[in-house]
């Protein structure tokens, strides 16, 4: 028994592991060599350095395709979890407020309706969608999902993954102006 056979037995799916795929392709785009959320509970996915300052980037992911579904039928509507959090999960010394742990939002789709067409090993297949947080904070309010439509209409546009890290950074520079 080796770390590899465990690892082919649970973790050769690569459908079920999109968000962690999700995760570790935003932080590959911004640079970003570590995760911050190796204990699954963090507030936010990727610490990203720009500038002088630390952003909290928090990532979403949802597809059209899921391997469960019988002869590729899919349902066009997604959504995405936005859910506030507690505040002094990470240090009991701060007051104990609800609210979102982040400073952008970046929701990954995953196209396709089929297996072939979905393939998340393939960038090709991802959209991005980049949104501040203080936008999410004034349009959802306390709001635990957002649509996909929703999205799109807040971020205007989708970025590739070589077009993401611009993305980011140009939403950095609009955050509280």
């Amino acid at each position: 028994m080796t770390t590899l056979d465990f690892w082919k037995f649970q973790y050769s799916n690569k459908y079920f592991l999109q968000d962690a795929m999700a995760e570790y392709i935003v932080a590959s785009a911004l640079g970003v060599k570590k995760s911050n959320n190796c204990d699954y509970w963090a507030l936010y996915d990727v610490d990203y350095k720009n500038g002088n300052k630390n952003y909290r980037i928090e990532v979403k992911e949802t597809s059209y395709y899921h391997p469960w579904n019988k002869n590729d039928k899919v349902s066009n509507q997604r959504t995405f979890g936005i859910t506030k959090a507690n505040s002094n999960y990470e240090n009991e010394d701060i007051e104990n407020k609800f609210e979102r742990q982040n400073d952008i939002y970046v929701f990954c789709l995953v196209n396709g309706k089929n297996e072939k067409d979905a393939d998340p090993l393939n960038l090709n297949n991802w959209q991005f969608y980049v949104v501040r947080t203080e936008v999410i904070n004034k349009v959802c309010g306390d709001n635990k999902t957002i649509s996909l439509g929703k999205v799109q209409q807040l971020a205007k546009k989708s970025v590739r993954y070589d077009e993401l890290k611009e993305e980011v950074d140009r939403e950095i520079a609009n955050i509280n102006k």
